[in-house]
């Protein structure tokens, strides 16, 4: 069956152009062209363009995916799977980090504005004025709360905040901390509003579970702990609102 490139579009999900660029940049060979001179795809090339489309919107840089792309070709599908494994795995921890700097700098951000909201209404700037002065560090007992959902979420009175009020220069190592202990789970299980992670058990291990797990709830009061222990395993379950599920999965990741 063959396919015009406007339909290979809307059967991808890119425009043309991005057809055209993958032409020009070689990451698909020029296909066909039929007798009134238009491109005409086939479904191996439907096929290869939903590969690249999938890879390339996991964040993956197009270098590496037209590697991935050779590879697809000629290689098994375990041998290919196995290679966007490692890049995915290399992208979630750079994004992992940089969801540390975010929070980080939206609690700097949160509590700069706080103060620029009581800047005087009248007189010039100087040298103490908050235009002028960096934020300080928010006081041991007033909390900067950092809302970690991707569009403002309008919550019941008495439902959670999904937002984290541990300071700014607290979260890079947080977030370090959960994924050296994720990295350790023996497997994952999809729970009722998030999900559970199995360890194989050891003393340490479970006084760690238990810091980090009270330590997470104490500044992010949406997460629901639990930590069940049977002889040589230990299960921690992950729960939250719906409107945290990105945020479970940036932290603890999903079930496969």
């Amino acid at each position: 069956m063959s396919y015009r490139i406007a339909e290979v579009a809307a059967l991808v999900g890119v425009p043309a152009t991005t057809l055209r660029y993958y032409e020009d940049i070689g990451l698909i060979d020029q296909p066909a062209r039929g007798g009134n001179g238009y491109r005409s795809y086939d479904d191996a090339d439907l096929a290869r363009l939903r590969f690249i489309t999938a890879t390339k919107n996991l964040g993956i840089p197009l270098a590496d995916v037209a590697e991935l792309v050779k590879a697809y070709d000629v290689e098994e599908c375990s041998t290919v799977a196995h290679q966007v494994v490692e890049m995915v795995a290399r992208r979630l921890a750079e994004t992992q980090e940089r969801i540390g700097e975010l929070v980080a700098l939206a609690a700097q951000l949160q509590t700069a504005s706080a103060r620029l909201a009581d800047a005087p209404t009248s007189g010039a700037c100087g040298d103490g004025c908050p235009c002028a002065t960096a934020a300080p560090a928010p006081l041991a007992d007033r909390r900067t709360f950092v809302p970690l959902t991707r569009a403002p979420v309008v919550a019941a009175p008495d439902s959670p905040v999904i937002a984290c009020s541990l300071d700014a220069g607290s979260v890079p190592d947080r977030i370090s901390d959960w994924q050296a202990l994720v990295a350790r789970a023996a497997s994952r299980e999809p729970i009722t509003g998030g999900v559970s992670l199995q360890f194989v058990a050891s003393p340490e291990l479970v006084a760690e579970i238990a810091r980090l797990a009270a330590a997470e709830q104490d500044c992010c009061t949406f997460f629901t702990f639990t930590l069940q222990m049977t002889t040589g395993h230990v299960r921690l379950e992950v729960q939250a609102p719906d409107a945290a599920a990105d945020v479970v999965a940036a932290m603890f990741g999903t079930a496969a």
